[in-house]
């Protein structure tokens, strides 16, 4: 009779401790599996993360332009006299001409490493972000893009140098008309929100500074 009382008193007291335990050395094991809130704080620590993605370098334009450049002077009376192996011939002026065909591309993107505190709000799991403007990045023409296609009379390197600057510019041009900038803003938001939604966010907009 003893022995089955200390038996219950034994088991009494050591389902007491393990109850005791269970709420006092580990009190969240009852709600181990409650579904929580997710809540991401809102210091620098976030901005400083987005700017390490330094630059979303979205868009890349590529194609070659055409850029040329042309001297047109009177003829001399001694000129006159000599057959014009420049391509005026008959004609009382003579000249030169260079035509240069530039190969390259155009890096549009956003620059994040220009956000700052006022790009960001965050409230629990909700996030408004405001990217800059879209930019042009790099223009990229190798020397090996560049290929002289026709010359007459002589030019000097600062001159041929000149011509493939305007072929560079030409090349920009050319890319904004095609609306690249546009694309990138596109681009930039669409790959922000998914960086965003990666970190635990759930209520996103994402918009670019107008």
């Amino acid at each position: 009779m003893k022995k089955s009382l200390f038996r219950t008193l034994f088991i009494v007291l050591l389902t007491f401790l393990v109850l005791l335990l269970l709420n006092i050395k580990i009190p969240d094991i009852k709600n181990i599996f409650r579904s929580r809130p997710v809540v991401i704080d809102n210091t620098p620590i976030l901005i400083k993360e987005i700017r390490e993605l330094a630059q979303l370098c979205t868009i890349t334009s590529a194609g070659e332009v055409v850029a040329d450049s042309s001297v047109i002077r009177l003829k001399s009376p001694v000129e006159a006299l000599i057959p014009d192996l420049s391509g005026f011939g008959q004609l009382p002026v003579s000249g030169k001409n260079l035509v240069i065909i530039g190969r390259g591309k155009v890096i549009a993107g956003v620059d994040l490493q220009k956000l700052n505190t006022q790009s960001v709000y965050v409230k629990d799991d909700s996030i408004s972000l405001t990217l800059p403007k879209a930019e042009i990045l790099d223009i990229i023409m190798n020397p090996s893009g560049f290929e002289i296609f026709s010359e007459t009379g002589d030019w000097s390197s600062e001159a041929v140098t000149a011509v493939k600057m305007k072929a560079r510019d030409k090349m920009v041009v050319r890319s904004l008309q095609q609306g690249i900038l546009s694309k990138a803003n596109l681009r930039s938001i669409m790959l922000m929100e998914n960086f965003l939604y990666s970190l635990g966010f759930r209520q996103i907009s994402v918009q670019t500074n107008a």
